[in-house]
């Protein structure tokens, strides 16, 4: 089991990309603090856990409060002495033209894209240098790399995030700690159903045909499932990635090879 009785700190634990990997981390002998705003689907989330239920705690949090993240850190490193994964998933998405496009809409993704990452990060990095090893996972996107219509400010929080992780592998190299992205491409979660029916509505179109244009986007002409992603997040978590740091994993079906 590849990170068998590893501590695992996880946001946006309760649907999508977020549950699959706690379901695969429980799977592989993890020990996980499994967050999110959302309280039911942290809890189906749980439910979910054939293995390693036993082994997983959920809490509220909110990651745009740096109070709330902090207090999640701290209750981690104090119980069990140590972080070894800490898996900033947590991520919100909205589209639409940059001149019609609502503030605060803006505003929630940079708090919650672009922040929630900062603060997850920022509150462990005392205890990741203290303890000198540890894994770091951001979720950047497949819209890091390239240009979407209509999705230009949700693109500048995402690329945002791969230049932070980057920089923070640096500047955490010294202390054993290894810092490392995941770039999913169009992947079947219910955040981006939801952004396929919304567009899909705008355009009044029908939804599978919004939703087969992002499938002709990758080379492999579907989407990816959460499973498949998180896949991707276990091999960064592990110790089988031991020399890998300040990279970014592009599981996106073939999209940016374009």
């Amino acid at each position: 089991m590849r990170v068998k009785d590893k501590i695992v700190i996880l946001t946006g634990a309760a649907s999508g990309i977020g549950r699959a990997t706690a379901i695969l981390l429980g799977k592989e002998g993890a020990i996980q603090v499994l967050s999110d705003v959302d309280e039911k689907g942290l809890e189906e989330t749980l439910q979910l856990l054939k293995k390693g239920r036993d082994r997983a705690e959920i809490m509220k949090v909110d990651v745009t409060d740096s109070s709330q993240v902090k207090k999640m850190i701290d209750y981690t490193y104090k119980k069990y002495g140590r972080i070894d994964v800490l898996i900033a998933n947590a991520g919100v998405v909205r589209v639409g033209p940059v001149e019609d496009f609502p503030d605060e809409d803006y505003d929630l993704l940079i708090n919650v894209n672009l922040k929630g990452t900062y603060y997850t990060c920022k509150h462990a990095i005392l205890y990741l240098k203290k303890q000198r090893f540890g894994s770091v996972v951001t979720l950047a996107s497949v819209a890091a790399h390239i240009g979407q219509v209509n999705h230009a400010n949700y693109c500048s929080t995402k690329a945002g995030i791969l230049g932070f992780t980057r920089a923070l592998a640096l500047d955490l190299a010294p202390y054993g700690v290894r810092v490392n992205s995941v770039s999913p491409g169009a992947t079947d979660t219910p955040m981006l159903v939801s952004d396929v029916r919304k567009q899909a509505r705008e355009r009044g179109v029908d939804y599978e045909v919004v939703r087969k244009e992002f499938e002709e986007e990758g080379v492999l002409k579907r989407w990816a499932t959460p499973d498949e992603v998180a896949l991707g997040i276990l091999y960064l978590a592990s110790d089988e990635s031991s020399y890998t740091t300040g990279s970014d994993l592009r599981i996106d079906g073939g999209w940016t090879t374009r």
